[in-house]
This record gives C-alpha cells, structure tokens and sequence, in this order.
C-alpha cells in the first residue's frame, strides 16, 4: 500500500487546496471593497467532495484520481447591493467567511499531520 496516497491524505490535501482557493478569493473580495462594480466570488467544494465519497467505489485507486481530478468552483454572486456603484461586497460576510475557513483549514492541516504522526507510529512500533 502507498501511504502517501491513500483515499485519506488525498481527501486532506485537496480539502486544503480548496479552503486555500477560498481564502484567496474572500481576500480578493475585501481588498476590491472599494472597487465600482465588483462582484464578490465564491468557493464551493465539499459537495463535490462528499459526492464522490458516497459513492461505494471499492477501487481506492480510482477514487484517488477522482478526488484529484476534483476542481474547486468559483461562482460570481449576482446579488443585489445595496450601493451606488454596483459592489456588492459585504465586509462583515466575508470576514466572518475568512474566519471559518482559517479554522477549517487549521483543523484539515492537524488532521493531515495526526495521520502522517500515526504512519510514523506504527512504523516504528511506537518506539519513536
């Protein structure tokens, strides 16, 4: 079995991938506040991701390439805004948005690390 590529830390690393891509665009949407006509973007990928680990597939392999042909999607918002010129960034959304993916992604980052600290665990018989 390849360690490195298991069903788990793949799952985990495309998790960060996203919520890293998430964290991106909510930046993009506080420093363009100021900006006539912005549009705010989002982020979704934990749907896609928990389609495809619903699904039984018995061939980790190929769930493997799966999750990695998994691409995060951007979507503009096409929401009303309350302002003249067109922004419809909301600073307090976003902010409270950039919150929950810090934590999300600070959690997915333990989680990575708890599973490579029990790889090393039982390589080593618990020695180490």
């Amino acid at each position: 079995m390849d360690w490195f590529n298991s069903v788990s830390a793949t799952l985990l690393n495309k998790d960060l991938d996203g919520l890293w891509m998430r964290q991106r665009e909510i930046s993009d949407n506080i420093s363009n506040i100021e900006t006539p006509g912005y549009k705010s973007r989002s982020v979704s990928f934990e749907d896609q991701l928990k389609q495809l680990m619903s699904v039984d597939n018995t061939d980790s392999t190929a769930l493997i390439e799966q999750i990695r042909d998994a691409a995060p999607q951007i979507t503009v918002s096409n929401d009303e805004s309350m302002r003249l010129d067109g922004n419809n960034v909301d600073a307090e959304k976003e902010n409270i948005e950039l919150a929950r993916t810090q934590i999300n992604y600070n959690y997915s980052l333990r989680e990575l690390s708890d599973y490579f600290s029990r790889l090393r665990y039982a390589i080593t018989d618990g020695k180490a």
